[in-house]
């Protein structure tokens, strides 16, 4: 099991005027905001144990104004990196907030860092 939070934290906390959490928003006062949390969080190879993990991460942007350039954002660094969306979309949410959702996915090797497909 590899825990790519804090990468994944640090990865998202260099856009610049937007709050970070890892968590579901408490409260969307500090608009914009993204949260992101692990999916799933399996070994890739049951035969080499620890080395290959396969993670889902779903990544949402909270705003009041449009979503679309700040997902752009994480979108391209999520790529950089290595891990590639599976889907995206708009979600209505009751708070009135606007709110986009993408989902992304990564074969990490625990001895490289490094994020495949």
């Amino acid at each position: 099991m590899y825990d790519v939070k804090p990468e994944v934290l640090a990865l998202l906390e260099t856009i610049p005027d937007v709050t970070v959490q890892g968590e579901y928003p408490k409260e969307f006062v500090n608009l914009p905001l993204i949260s992101f949390y692990e999916l799933a969080n399996d070994e890739n190879k049951p035969e080499v144990p620890g080395v290959l993990t396969e993670v889902s991460i779903q990544v949402d942007v909270w705003s009041k104004r449009s979503t679309g350039a700040l997902a752009q954002q994480v979108n391209v660094l999520m790529n950089s990196v290595g891990f590639r969306r599976q889907m995206s979309r708009d979600v209505p949410d009751p708070s009135g907030v606007n709110r986009k959702t993408m989902r992304y996915r990564g074969i990490i090797d625990a001895r490289s860092k490094r994020v495949t497909q």
